[in-house]
């Protein structure tokens, strides 16, 4: 039998490596555009074994030159890769052997969807960015569904910030603010941030914040949306929502003052939005009155501060388009509270808890 002999080489991403790790010929130089993401320990010896699983089977693959990595699933490298181990230098420092590996046993996109749903604690969320760029660098995407659902898990841990940091980095985590119920649920989920805290204090600030910057995000050009009709930014449910934490900062840090006019510009752009508005009772599902919930409920609660702001008073148009608007508006919000009822309630949608409470009802 022949006798094993490792070979070494140095990968720094400008470092040397040979063109095929299976061929003595000559060496050649590449440049790697990733950075293979690396992890901190987690709440679960579960999620950590997932995690390097990926990080040894596709993200550090991924990160090698295509040749190289294809090297490794190819059956007919297998014998020679055992006999003949290549170890790199990942960045000068960690070292990776390639080994064959077989398609079918590569992490799969339901090991990914499984991994997202171990992430629970703070602890835990440090390691979801990088295991995005992973996964995105792997060619994985995330349905808009998987995103909502990400939202929501960030939220109950107040990592919001998480969320909007990804589509800052939209080129390495895939998420874009095109879709208009990706954008709806992180709308929704500052609202809630900023209702559970009575909109006062520094998770209000907080969520105006986070309002502001994903709005901001918006504007750039990977996650712009040409038609107004189908741009989230322009749609009620995110007016309204910056409408609703502006008067409650004018109102609750403010004395009631309507600092440099952003309460009253944001009631002029919700008002010019509003034909893009769903306020009709016309809906009869759980998950459809959810979604009608989500957008409606800090458009209402923003107008009904708004009209308490000082000077909004004065603002005929203004004043007068939401004082026959929020009483029509919360009769709908009622209706489609009583309809989802406990079949709501039991299916957990958060809508139907801060609608009660929000309507008193």
């Amino acid at each position: 039998m022949a006798q094993a002999v490792g070979r070494l080489f140095r990968w720094r991403g400008t470092g040397l490596l040979r063109p095929s790790v299976l061929q003595s010929s000559q060496v050649r130089s590449y440049a790697s555009k990733t950075t293979i993401p690396t992890f901190s320990s987690t709440s679960s010896p579960e999620l950590d074994q997932a995690l390097d699983r990926f990080r040894q089977d596709l993200f550090i693959p991924h990160g090698l030159p295509r040749q190289q990595r294809l090297s490794m699933l190819k059956k007919r490298h297998a014998k020679r890769l055992e006999n003949e181990p290549v170890t790199v230098f990942l960045n000068g420092e960690e070292s990776y052997t390639f080994r064959h590996m077989d398609h079918a046993d590569l992490p799969s996109k339901q090991d990914a969807v499984n991994v997202l749903q171990m992430i629970k604690s703070p602890s835990d969320f440090k390691n979801l960015i990088p295991f995005l760029r992973g996964l995105h660098m792997s060619n994985i995407s995330l349905s808009p569904n998987r995103w909502e659902y990400l939202i929501r898990k960030a939220a109950k841990v107040d990592k919001l910030s998480l969320i909007i940091e990804c589509a800052r980095q939209s080129e390495r985590t895939g998420l874009t603010l095109k879709d208009k119920g990706i954008v709806r649920r992180l709308f929704f989920e500052i609202h809630r941030v900023a209702q559970e805290a009575n909109f006062e204090g520094e998770k209000a600030s907080h969520a105006l914040g986070l309002a502001k910057h994903a709005v901001d995000l918006m504007d750039a050009p990977q996650h712009a949306v040409k038609d107004p009709e189908q741009d989230p930014k322009c749609q009620p449910f995110v007016i309204g929502t910056l409408l609703e934490l502006s008067a409650a900062r004018a109102l609750n840090e403010l004395g009631g003052q309507d600092e440099g006019s952003l309460v009253l510009n944001y009631a002029q752009k919700l008002i010019a939005s509003w034909p893009r508005g769903h306020f009709q009772n016309n809906v009869s599902k759980p998950v459809q009155i959810d979604e009608r919930l989500q957008e409606n409920l800090a458009i209402y609660n923003g107008i009904q501060m708004t009209l308490l702001v000082n000077g909004i008073a004065l603002e005929k148009p203004v004043y007068n388009f939401f004082k026959g608007r929020v009483g029509q508006l919360k009769d709908v919000l009622k209706n489609q509270l009583e309809k989802c009822g406990s079949e709501a309630e039991q299916s957990g949608y958060t809508s139907n808890l801060l609608g009660r409470s929000l309507l008193k009802i």
